[in-house]
Formats: C-alpha cells, structure tokens, sequence
C-alpha cells in the first residue's frame, strides 16, 4: 500500500511537470507570487512594437490555475482583451487579463492555456512570499560594504572576498583630492557601502538610501528581522537597522574628518581602472572636503536615524540616536554658518576628479534636506528653532511649491507628513500639506489605475521611464501607500494598497519583458532574473559576468536601474529605439555600450524597493500580547494630535483587542473592542508620541 501511494504521487507529479514543461514567455506574471488576498491578474502579451514584435500569441479561451503538485486546475476563465484589443504605445504590445484573484490557498501554481498547451512560470501564494525576497534584497548592503571581508558563513563561496580598500593611501589614510601628495591630509573614512557599481561613497547620494531604509523600518518594523546571515545575526538588532549602522558610521567618520562639524562631500577612485574582486585593488582612494549638500544631507540622514532609533526598544540604539541627534545639531549649527543663514549654497564642490558621479546638489535640493533635517530635529527636541525654520520654508520646496506630489521627493513628502502630525505645529500649515497630499489620486494612483492606463498594470508615464525607472515605479507604489500610512483619504485604503502592490508585481515580472528586476533570484523563487548587472566586482568578462553562463554570477537581489527611453547609445538596439517599457537589455558591457545607464544597482534602488515591499511582507514577529491572526487591519485614528481622548475608527466591526505603546515600546492601554467606533481616554498620559496597535498593525499618535 505504501509502495502504491508513493508510486501514485510520482507518477502525478511527473504528470504536473509535464503538463508546465512548455512555459511561454508571452503569460507574464509575479514570479515570486502573491498573497491570499492579493489581486491577482496575470497579462498574456502579442507584441506589436519593439525588439520582439516579430513573435506573435494569441491565447486561448481558457486558462486554468493548475497546482504544481498533481497538475489538477483548482480555477478556470477566459482572458479579457485589454481596451478592447488596443495596442499598449508604451510597450508595444496588445494583451489580455487574467484574473484569478480567487484563488487563495497557499501553495504552488501555475497557469495553463488549454487550447495552446503552453503554461506560465511557476508562482507561490502564501502570506510569506515575499519575504526570503525582502532578505536577499537587503542583503545586498552586506556585499556593497567596503572595507569588510564577505566569507563564509555569511556568503557562498563563490561571492567571498577579504576586505577591500585596507593598503597604504586608502580607505584608512585617504587623502584630499586637492593635495594627493600631502600625507598631512590623510583622513580615516573606511566603511560605509559602495554606492553602485562603482566604488566610491557619497554623502549627498547615500541620503535616499538611508532615509528610505529607515522609513521602511519605521513603516514595518516587525517585518525586519534578525536572521540574514550577516555577522551581526542574532544581536537582537534586526538586520536592516544593522546595515543602516554600517553606513552611520562611516558618516560619522566624514563628519569627524572635515573638524568643522561638517560633512566632506565624497570618497572614491580618480580613475575608471576597476579591478575585480573589490579586494585586489590597490588604486589610492580620496576625499572631497566639506561642502553645504554634504553637510545638509548628513545633517538630514542624522535627525531621521536619531528619531527613528531612538523610538526602539534597543537601549545600545536609543544611546546611538541620541549621539546622532547631538551631531545633527552641531551639523545645523555648521550649515547656518556655512551657507549664511541659509541663503548660499555651494553647488561646484564636485570636479569630477573622483570618478565618477557628481556628488553636488543646487540650492533648491539642499534647501529640501534642510527641511528634513529641520522635520526631524523638531521632532527629536521639541526646539521651536527648528519648527519656525519649517514653516518659514517648507512653502518653498516641492512638493508644496509645485503642488504636486510625485516619486522624486520621497524623503521631504514623508517628513513633511509627519510634520503634519507632530504636536504644536500651525494648523493651517498642517492641513495645507495633508489637502494637497489628498487631492493626488491623479499622481500615479487610483485615476491611472482604475481607467486601466497601463496593460502592465503599474501606470508611469512615458517620460518616467528614464535612467534609473525601476526607483521610479518603486516609489510610485509607495507614493500610493503614503495615503495610508497617513490616514488620508481613509476610506480608499483597501484601493491604495492594491494599486501600490501592482509596482511590486511589475518588477516580479509582469512586464513587457518577463523578467524579474532583480539580479539572480533563481534560487528565491525567480524564473528570468536580471542575469546581468554593471558593476565593478560583477562586471563584464569576470567569472561573475551572468547568472546562468559564468561560473559565478553576480550575487542575488540587486535591483537593476530599469528600461531607459533615454539611452545614450543609438547604435545598440534594444535598449535603444524600443517603446519606452521596452527600453531595456540584459547587459553589463563598458564604454561605448554604456550599459550602466540601464542595468547599473545602486544603494537608492535597493532602498526604495525595500520601501515598498515591505508593506506586503508576513510580520515576522508575533508579540505575546497579540493575537495570533495578524490579518491586516484597517483604522483611523483622530484627532491627531489629541489631547484628552481620540476616536479608532475600523473599515468593519469585529472582536480585536486594541493597544496603546509608548515610546519604550510598553502597553500603557488597552482593551477589547468589538463595535466599529470606540473613544480612548488619554488623559491619564503625559505628553508625546505613542503607537496604537490592532493585530499587529500599528498607527502613531501624538498626545499633547
């Protein structure tokens, strides 16, 4: 009996993978998979325009969701022709949508187009499908770090290396770009992450990176956990927070080494000889000395991580906020010198000596880091320096100035929402910024959503898609979340999040490509990764050159800069002369290809990406005093601030215990709650800023 049952399980898997064996590439989808209660549409391609409109599909009438284990269809239906059969100008193709969001129990699938025979890739669905996904990408910020050796454990062999930029007249002894031979001028700046695919470290570039990871975590902190095979694992930090110290503290070292409180400006190489692996280079490495962007942008990334610290539970991480808080104060105190009280601003520091990114900001971009850092020191200190230094400006920067709210100012749109709940400030100032944030559902939203713009799914207009595109629709889902994390417009919530989880499916694959946007995820649940990246150690004609043709490969989870309508190189076709969701190719080549300016990582596309999927990552850590069923919950709270009582309104009624957290992380509050509407009486508090927890999600509140 046994015998039969194992015979009769072989010889239904094997029915399984016959039946998936033939996979076209024209059924695009998430590769990685979807959650339960996800909307999930598949989109089966005919290319029309473009590299690829030689080939030509058409589906059949039925596809079925068939599970991988036994083959058997668990769902059936018939594709509906996008917009009536259109041509989508934006990637050249015409499509059908495939609507199986029905289907919810975990497990592994695949679809089937009967009359064709052909199947799509595989896909998991399941609460925790994106969370090996989550890891690998952060993970890496270990391999960007320099001046670290990347061994085993904590690597595969293949991607092991010592420690790079250690020798005479480097990392630990760099010298001035203005006096190369001067050994008086040596300064320690060893640490921090590569930027990109190049070598060097820039102030001005890290602060997207760093305030973006740090409102991830702020965002979702039970997602973030202590397991990802790091050497600080398991210190009771979680992981991404322990990266994000990496590169505080190579910060702190460029504050340090300018001795005016200041920041130096960038780190690096003055020529383009890259050598791989990282360690084998021996070219002498320089700084940029102190500049206002650096400075400003230091003095940003300093308030954002002493606030966002400082509110853990980790008392080694509440004593590091609080040193990061005091040199933010010294930064500002240094910029109102340097830049006269905020009225000159140094745009030419960068000559471009060090290769290769200009590392200076105009007055406008400095003026907007200004505004965070003031955001954030307001909130850490309570000083009304820094609230009247808000108000005075923030009408100044976009997206206020401008009145339109996009994906290119997260870090100022973010910290003047959270200005906009912080206790004390003009309230005409706060509902200004809260109004035009509200009246955005046209900004990559709900509008260009629900009209179906996109047969992709994840609309960016065609001038969107430029150098570095893949941060671009990052932040575009994230712009969408904002709207909830924020409690704006409440009532279209459930709408915001489904348009933001449609950018996360885009870079999984459901694009005009069929690849999933991140280098080498074969082994996380990929089927056509980004093979390719340009980077120094992963670089073309090394043994780490493809994921699937080198001995090597570049190690996993870098998000690749994306489709590029801007191309710089005619000749080479694709990326160039393709429609715009086209403009891609699989490539790392140098000079003249440039293929940097399409498959080039970078610590900010990470960040952004982070950002974003971590809204729709499995909490991770279930506290004893919550319930079990961490289903997400959706509330409001308000008034916010509040002084002696607040209101929690729920989407839906339901039995759920509702908790108030202070800043230590303790409950001070709480009680079962089973009506749509209940009132908190807060008066029994003193002042500041406290978490409402319902089932694991979490909502701040200020009380006054």
């Amino acid at each position: 009996m046994k015998k039969s049952s194992l015979l009769f399980l072989f010889i239904s898997l094997c029915i399984g993978l016959q039946a998936q064996s033939n996979v076209s590439t024209f059924i695009r989808l998430d590769q990685f998979g979807y959650r339960p209660d996800s909307k999930k549409v598949a989109v089966i391609a005919d290319p029309v325009a473009g590299f690829d409109a030689a080939q030509s599909f058409t589906p059949g009438n039925v596809y079925e969701v068939r599970r991988v284990s036994d083959g058997q269809s668990v769902f059936s239906g018939a594709p509906v022709a996008w917009k009536n059969g259109a041509t989508h100008t934006q990637s050249g193709d015409k499509g059908w949508w495939f609507d199986f969001t029905s289907v919810a129990t975990p497990g592994e699938y695949y679809l089937f187009d009967v009359a064709k025979n052909v199947s799509s890739h595989r896909f998991k669905i399941g609460a925790d499908v994106y969370k090996e996904v989550l890891k690998q990408a952060a993970r890496i910020y270990f391999y960007q770090r320099l001046n670290f050796a990347k061994q085993p454990p904590y690597t595969e062999i293949k991607w092991s290396d010592a420690a790079a930029y250690e020798g005479p007249n480097q990392d630990k002894a760099a010298r001035s770009r203005w006096a190369k031979t001067d050994p008086t001028t040596a300064r320690d700046l060893h640490g921090g992450w590569m930027d990109a695919g190049d070598v060097n470290k820039y102030t001005t570039f890290a602060e997207g990176a760093v305030i973006q990871l740090l409102e991830a975590y702020r965002r979702n902190p039970d997602v973030f956990t202590d397991d990802y095979n790091i050497p600080e694992s398991g210190n009771g930090i979680p992981d991404l927070l322990d990266e994000v110290l990496w590169e505080l503290d190579w910060l702190k070292r460029m504050q340090d080494a300018s001795g005016t409180n200041g920041f130096l400006l960038k780190n690096g190489v003055d020529n383009y000889n890259d050598v791989s692996p990282p360690s084998t280079d021996t070219r002498p490495r320089y700084y940029l000395p102190e500049c206002t962007s650096a400075t400003l942008a230091g003095c940003a990334m300093f308030a954002h991580a002493g606030v966002v610290l400082g509110a853990t539970n980790h008392a080694s991480l509440q004593t590091y906020g609080s040193d990061l808080i005091a040199r933010a104060e010294l930064a500002w105190q240094r910029a109102v010198t340097s830049t006269s009280n905020f009225t000159q601003f140094e745009s030419a520091c960068d000559d471009g000596d060090i290769k290769s990114g200009d590392a200076d900001r105009n007055a406008a971009g400095q003026l907007e880091s200004a505004v965070v850092a003031a955001v954030y020191l307001y909130d850490a200190t309570g000083n009304n320096i820094y609230k009247n230094f808000v108000e005075s400006n923030y009408a100044l920067v976009e997206p206020i100035s401008n009145t339109w709210w996009g994906p290119y100012k997260s870090a100022v749109e973010c910290a003047l929402l959270r200005y906009s709940e912080m206790p004390n400030v003009t309230t005409t100032i706060a509902n200004q910024i809260r109004n035009q944030k509200g009246n955005m559902n046209y900004a990559f939203s709900l509008e260009s959503y629900n009209a179906q713009t996109d047969l992709y799914r994840a609309q960016m207009d065609d001038w969107a898609h430029h150098w570095g595109s893949n941060l671009i629709r990052s932040n575009c889902g994230s712009l969408n979340m904002d709207f909830v994390e924020f409690n704006i417009n409440f009532d279209q919530a459930e709408q915001y999040r489904e348009t933001a989880e449609q950018y996360i499916h885009w870079l999984h694959g459901t694009n005009p490509l069929g690849m999933v946007m991140l280098s080498n995820m074969y082994a996380y649940g990929g089927d056509a990764c980004a093979n390719e990246i340009y980077h120094s150690w992963f670089g073309n004609n090394t043994p780490y050159d493809h994921a699937l043709s080198s001995p090597k490969g570049p190690a996993p989870g870098y998000v690749t800069g994306g489709p590029n309508k801007d191309f710089s190189y005619p000749q080479l076709s694709p990326p160039a002369n393709q429609p715009p969701q086209k403009s891609y190719r699989d490539f790392n080549d140098g000079w003249p290809e440039s293929s940097w300016e399409i498959t080039e990582p970078a610590i900010y596309y990470n960040a952004g990406y982070i950002l974003l999927l971590s809204n729709f990552v499995e909490n991770a850590v279930v506290p004893a005093t919550e319930p079990a069923d961490f289903s997400a919950v959706l509330f409001e709270v308000f008034p916010n601030p509040a002084k002696d009582q607040c209101t929690i309104r729920f989407s839906e009624a339901g039995l759920r215990k509702v908790q108030i957290f202070n800043a230590a992380g303790a409950v001070v509050s709480e009680k079962l709650v089973s009506e749509k509407e209940t009132i908190f009486d807060l008066k029994h508090l003193p002042s500041g800023i406290y978490n409402i927890g319902v089932d694991g999600s979490r909502k701040q509140i200020v009380k006054q």
